[in-house]
């Protein structure tokens, strides 16, 4: 006797490149739209404040001011960074450490109106103490 019935097929196999197509696009959209910063130059606990928030200007250069009142900018220290500064158009945003004390704050405010910085604006966190 002969048999007639059809052959057996093979299953078939799941087409996998459009999913690993898709996860490509979505890591490459996931890399480009994250913003990656560099590390703070110091660890800072900025002080408290009771005022509304509002949002840091674009064109702002950081700063940050430790407890200790030593002054970094990309690298720099102190009277280098406050020449950096003097250099760059529009506002710098500090971000003090909440133990400097006082009367460095002043000291440093004042070094910094002497190179020219006028608009320099703090970063604080929102709360109260």
């Amino acid at each position: 006797m002969m048999n007639f019935a059809a052959p057996r097929r093979k299953p078939a196999r799941e087409n996998v490149v459009p999913m690993i197509n898709v996860v490509f696009l979505l890591l490459i959209f996931f890399l480009m739209s994250a913003q990656i910063a560099p590390p703070d130059p110091v660890e800072i606990m900025p002080p408290l404040a009771e005022v509304a928030e509002t949002p840091l200007p674009d064109d702002a250069q950081m700063a940050w001011l430790d407890a200790q009142g030593v002054l970094y900018l990309d690298g720099l220290r102190d009277a280098d960074a406050i020449a950096a500064l003097a250099g760059i158009a529009g506002p710098v945003t500090l971000r003090v450490d909440a133990m400097l004390s006082a009367g460095d704050f002043a000291v440093i405010l004042r070094q910094l109106g002497e190179a020219g910085i006028s608009d320099v604006r703090l970063v604080a966190l929102s709360g109260t103490p």
